[in-house]
């Protein structure tokens, strides 16, 4: 066995240390040593699991001919990666690419799991938009499609009603989006990438999701009309298959 490649749901650190691993109940664990000892001393890497996924967007995926690619993972919650030259920026502590807690709104009153409050996941998030979605159809009284769904509704359910142009459907979906380019500004004005990728189920929607939330990007990045693109990724959950062996390769 020439090496093996792993990404992990939490922070780590560059030797591989990983100080918590929420939802896989570890504390203080480096499973890059355990697994290199139990596979006879062979090579093991070890990575974010969205920064892992971002690796192999940019190797393979959506970002495939760029060596600078931010992804952004729109699921449950929101995930990042960035790739500048072909590598993963971790960080000293193992928060770069943390896109999902970049402080986006600040009206928001309710907390994040993270324990901040106005994290772009909590509005660009499958569970962020369907919160946003209840809360448009608790303020007014206007028609909507969504409100046959009540509170089971989905983000799914928002960007199919999107599509139809259901008008309350569409501004649940352009809130997100707006905050989505919002915190892709951000990340142009420190990393200017070649091409932003996004992934996860969220992605999904296709194209009505990129051009609202380009609609916004550009409005938040005036400053110069080359920059980055928006694109979909295309490996979908295989995407942290080809970054693990990117990096073993590396």
């Amino acid at each position: 066995l020439a090496g093996a490649g792993l990404g992990l749901p939490g922070p780590v650190m560059p030797d591989g240390f990983v100080g918590v691993c929420v939802n896989l109940g570890w504390k203080n664990k480096n499973p890059q040593k355990e697994l290199s000892a139990l596979l006879d001393g062979a090579l093991v890497r070890t990575g974010n699991d969205a920064n892992v996924a971002a690796l192999g967007e940019m190797w393979q995926g959506g970002g495939k001919g760029c060596s600078n690619v931010v992804a952004v993972t729109l699921g449950t919650g929101v995930g990042g990666g960035v790739v500048i030259n072909g590598h993963v920026i971790a960080g000293v502590h193992g928060l770069g690419g943390e896109l999902g807690h970049i402080h986006v709104r600040d009206e928001e009153k309710e907390f994040c799991n993270c324990g901040g409050r106005g994290c772009l996941e909590q509005v660009a998030s499958a569970t962020g938009i369907a919160r946003e979605a209840r809360r448009n159809m608790a303020a007014s009284t206007q028609p909507s499609a969504l409100r046959k769904f009540g509170d089971k509704v989905t983000a799914k359910n928002v960007c199919d009603c999107a599509k139809d142009g259901d008008s309350m459907a569409i501004e649940t979906l352009d809130t997100a989006c707006r905050y989505l380019g919002l915190a892709m500004a951000y990340v142009t004005h420190i990393v200017d990438p070649e091409v932003f990728v996004i992934g996860g189920g969220v992605s999904r929607a296709g194209k009505i999701l990129t051009d609202l939330t380009m609609k916004h990007y550009e409005e938040f990045t005036p400053v110069s009309k080359k920059k980055a693109g928006i694109v979909l990724a295309s490996l979908g959950n295989d995407a942290g298959i080809y970054g693990a062996a990117r990096m073993v390769l590396d």
